[in-house]
């Protein structure tokens, strides 16, 4: 009996006990991006198909968890920039993936955090924790904005006249254009109250007369992704800023995510990781504001 189905899956907090309903049957025959995630951050939440797909992108892109733990990495110092800094105390990540210490809600302690996926497996993981009424996790996609407007969940749970800080670190990178990502975000940018900000990050795609060998390692990635997740997109700085068309991206812009905020890696904290240099070209982040 797998611990999924097992019924030990609880989760005990104080004296109360709530009890999940275990995961949908996982298809073992495909890879998933929340398990491969979960992988390169030393979680236990993953298979023999999802350590494959991370076998391919380490050969066609060795270090290819730099990219994970540094996309990380930048998401904990953009919401401590938000909660401490700004006063933001309520957040809504879109792609949420599966629990891992230093998750928003352990970064910014006081704050509320909405989890929102698409993947059943992480729902069901999320809603098995209980965390003193500060998080709940629904069901959702950036590509639905309008039915996350209308939740009943987060809108008992989300104060509607505060700012949210959207957290969006790797959501873009796994929507085509096909299903028109910039028109989503503009949707929910009308659905924010005032000064709420949003975090963004996303593979890049640097230019090839420029850098021909991370342009070359981008490529090759996107393939792999393509091929089996059917998502995974390394756009140009261009097309990435296109779909912020309608924010206002805050100083210092569209960079590197070890460059934004960078910290020291001592003493060891959330969000001190330091990508190493051979692909810190690869992936790029940006505040940005209603």
């Amino acid at each position: 009996m797998s611990r999924f189905t097992s019924p030990d899956f609880l989760r005990q907090a104080g004296t109360r006990r709530e009890h999940a309903n275990p995961p949908p049957v996982v298809d073992l025959a495909r890879p998933s991006l929340a398990r491969l995630h979960s992988f390169h951050l030393k979680g236990k939440d993953h298979f023999e198909v999802d350590r494959d797909l991370a076998l391919e992108a380490e050969q066609v892109a060795p270090g290819f968890q730099d990219l994970v733990m540094g996309e990380r990495a930048f998401l904990q110092r953009a919401v401590r920039h938000l909660s401490e800094d700004l006063g933001i105390d309520q957040f809504v990540q879109l792609g949420a993936g599966l629990p891992a210490p230093g998750d928003p809600h352990e970064i910014a302690p006081a704050a509320k955090v909405v989890y929102v996926t698409d993947d059943l497996m992480v729902l069901a993981h999320h809603r098995a924790l209980v965390r003193d009424d500060r998080t709940i996790a629904v069901e959702g996609h950036l590509t639905r904005p309008h039915a996350l407007s209308t939740d009943p969940a987060i809108g008992g749970f989300l104060d509607p006249d505060r700012p949210v800080g959207l957290l969006l670190a790797g959501t873009l990178s796994h929507v085509g254009t096909v299903d028109n990502p910039t028109e989503h975000l503009t949707a929910l940018r009308g659905l924010l109250p005032a000064g709420s900000h949003a975090v963004v990050s996303h593979y890049h795609r640097p230019e090839s007369a420029v850098y021909p060998k991370d342009a070359n390692r981008a490529e090759q990635l996107q393939r792999v992704f393509r091929t089996r997740l059917n998502s995974g997109y390394w756009r140009s700085r261009e097309e990435i800023l296109a779909l912020l068309a309608d924010w206002e991206v805050l100083s210092p812009g569209l960079i590197e995510v070890q460059r934004w905020r960078t910290l020291p890696v001592a003493p060891p904290v959330p969000g001190s990781y330091q990508m190493p240099q051979r692909n810190r070209r690869l992936l790029v982040g940006a505040l940005a504001r209603v």
